[in-house]
């Protein structure tokens, strides 16, 4: 009975393996400013987007069906307001806001003023909403994703996985995309890095081996 116990623990093991080497960390290329919106009217708000920065993940390597995925991102950027930020699997489709327009519930807000200085991470099990952190300088933290602001209501706290839960591995497997758009002029800033996270962890052996029981 001992050595079913061994083994027991074994499989435990080989199952952890097997797990930690399905959630795969891919770095961005592509960092530098983010194009400021054009000047004029309306001088923020979803109708007057800037240029993009396009920060590519060559994403490789995947086996099984994308099961969750999280982001971060380093951005130094004054008035957060206004940011749109969009993640892109291969070929454009599926995507999803990460946040948009913070703080503005109409279409030519501008948004909440706070500056981004630092690395921010985004994931579906944060227990901070991005839109309540309405500080001068927002903290370099984890944050759950938003809604998109610029309509009403704005800013609900979004879950990133479900956009992308179930790609298969001919699709997840490519340059996946995130992109930048400032949407108010005056106010600017850089991505200095950021890291694409994707699960995709065989769902036949996600939770392990059932408990073998032992005798003393």
């Amino acid at each position: 009975m001992r050595i079913t116990a061994t083994l027991a623990v074994l499989g435990l093991g080989l199952a952890a393996a097997s797990a930690s080497a399905e959630v795969a960390t891919f770095t961005g290329t592509g960092m530098g400013p983010i194009p400021d919106a054009p000047a004029g009217s309306p001088s923020c708000g979803v109708n007057n987007l800037g240029q993009p920065r396009v920060i590519s993940f060559d994403v490789t390597g995947l086996q099984y069906p994308v099961v969750a995925v999280k982001l971060s991102m380093n951005v130094v950027h004054s008035w957060r307001g206004d940011l749109v930020v969009s993640l892109a699997a291969p070929g454009g489709t599926p995507s999803k806001i990460i946040f948009s327009h913070t703080g503005s519930n109409v279409p030519n807000g501008c948004g909440h003023d706070g500056d981004l200085n630092g690395e921010y991470k985004f994931s579906d099990d944060a227990l901070r909403g991005w839109w309540a952190w309405a500080t001068p300088v927002v903290p370099p933290e984890t944050y759950r994703a938003a809604t998109p602001g610029g309509v009403q209501p704005g800013g609900v706290p979004a879950i990133i996985s479900e956009a992308f839960k179930g790609v298969p591995p001919s699709q997840a497997n490519g340059t996946w995309t995130l992109t930048f758009w400032d949407a108010g002029d005056g106010n600017t800033g850089t991505v200095n890095g950021a890291t694409l996270t994707i699960d995709h962890t065989d769902q036949l052996f996600k939770w392990g081996f059932e408990t073998i029981p032992t005798t003393p």
